[in-house]
């Protein structure tokens, strides 16, 4: 492939490259309209033959280009000059999750952190009908080292139509990430991303994947016909209530596996420590009731609150009987007394007007108000105007922002 430095594709200057893999070169380009950095990735001239690849690059990227989540990389453009295929999309100078691995255990409020909001981007992807296909640490970038973002949505699926992956024996993406059905060449669906999901944690938990081999070739075939490891035996810190959880979702079987990767999120989400580590100076622990305060563990935090699962960051709930969760705006006579557009309410569907907490003799009640796209309590949806008791570490989704609730 030759290299693009210095040249222009579909507008984009092209600066440098920054990344490539089998599939693919990435580059750091310029797009003089609105004057802002953008990544291009450019597909190699092999992958990109024919109109009815191009058809279908086409549909993927238009479906990949509409998921809108706060730890999903955003695709800007995509498009064709003189037969060479290509996706524009944010760009990210913070390095990878992969640049991150040293080879040694991380804690369990560090993994986290991480972990926890690429499964929920993950969640709403599937939600939307796409399967990521090639969840692995070098997909995911790092905003901050707080904020993971997923990225290369659909392009295995694409460039897997194009060699056959559906055929029996011809496999795609990362063996080292694989789940057994894509090491056998089978069909794949959500399953196979909550299985790479739990590989990336076990590592990310112990400082090594749950199986080590000489070739790709050996390690698909250990992971066809062996069970993992158990992560205690390389890190006994790990719970074994959490080692239940990661041997459940690396199950070879995919109906073994979690049914969906809500449910996996759901039972991480009561691991104490799954909100993170904290962060906060004395000045932000003493800060006035309705402050936003980004941190991980909440063992900092006195009072009512709600933990977003994307980014860490707690919200204090204000010191009143009744508190609107929604949006603020200008042309907003009440403002919600939880505001939760810096935290990617917009993107994630979150109504001016939400829901609302109520606190009541028995504790505090969750009330959907009619909002567009829904609330739910640990996965049941709420029927607006009617308010259901919630507890300390239920978890609350607001379109697709996701929330967890204490009370303490």
């Amino acid at each position: 492939m030759s290299d693009w430095s210095g040249r222009t594709i579909g507008g984009y200057q092209i600066a440098e490259e920054i990344g490539q893999g089998g599939m693919a070169v990435v580059y750091r380009a310029y797009q003089s309209q609105l004057e802002r950095w953008v990544a291009v990735k450019i597909l190699r001239a092999t992958e990109v033959r024919g109109e009815e690849f191009l058809t279908r690059f086409r549909r993927e990227a238009r479906a990949v280009a509409a998921l809108r989540h706060p730890n999903i990389l955003t695709v800007y453009d995509y498009g064709e000059e003189r037969g060479t295929a290509y996706i524009v999309m944010e760009y990210v100078s913070g390095g990878t999750l992969k640049d991150c691995l040293a080879g040694q255990p991380m804690e369990w409020p560090d993994a986290a952190t991480l972990v926890m909001p690429v499964g929920r981007a993950l969640s709403y992807a599937h939600s939307q009908g796409v399967v990521h296909r090639d969840v692995k640490p070098a997909n995911v970038l790092l905003a901050r080292p707080n904020w993971p973002l997923l990225a290369d949505f659909g392009l295995v699926k694409l460039i897997g139509h194009q060699r056959g992956i559906t055929r029996p024996g011809v496999s795609i993406g990362t063996p080292a990430y694989f789940s057994p059905e894509q090491a056998a060449g089978d069909d794949v669906d959500h399953r196979s991303d909550i299985y790479s999901l739990a590989v990336i944690l076990y590592e990310l938990l112990t400082g090594r994947l749950p199986f080590v081999a000489k070739s790709p070739v050996e390690m698909m075939l250990r992971r066809l016909h062996e069970p993992p490891l158990p992560p205690r035996q390389f890190n006994p810190c790990v719970t074994s209530q959490m080692e239940a959880v990661i041997l459940r979702a690396l199950a070879r079987d995919p109906k073994a596996r979690y049914a969906t990767m809500d449910a996996l999120l759901e039972d991480l989400a009561r691991m104490p420590g799954a909100t993170g580590r904290a962060v906060l100076s004395s000045s932000q622990a003493a800060a006035p009731a309705g402050a936003t305060t980004r941190l991980g563990s909440i063992s900092a935090v006195a009072g009512p609150r709600l933990v977003v699962t994307g980014t860490g960051a707690v919200l204090l709930l204000p010191q009143q009987e009744e508190v609107v969760i929604g949006r603020a705006g200008p042309h907003v006579s009440q403002q919600p007394g939880v505001d939760l557009g810096p935290h990617g309410a917009s993107q994630a569907g979150v109504s001016r007007k939400h829901a609302r907490l109520l606190r009541s003799p028995d504790g505090w009640m969750l009330e959907d108000l009619n909002s567009t796209n829904g609330t739910s309590v640990n996965g049941a949806p709420l029927v607006p105007g009617r308010p259901v008791r919630i507890h300390g570490g239920d978890i609350i989704r607001c379109g697709q922002l996701t929330l967890i609730f204490y009370e303490e």
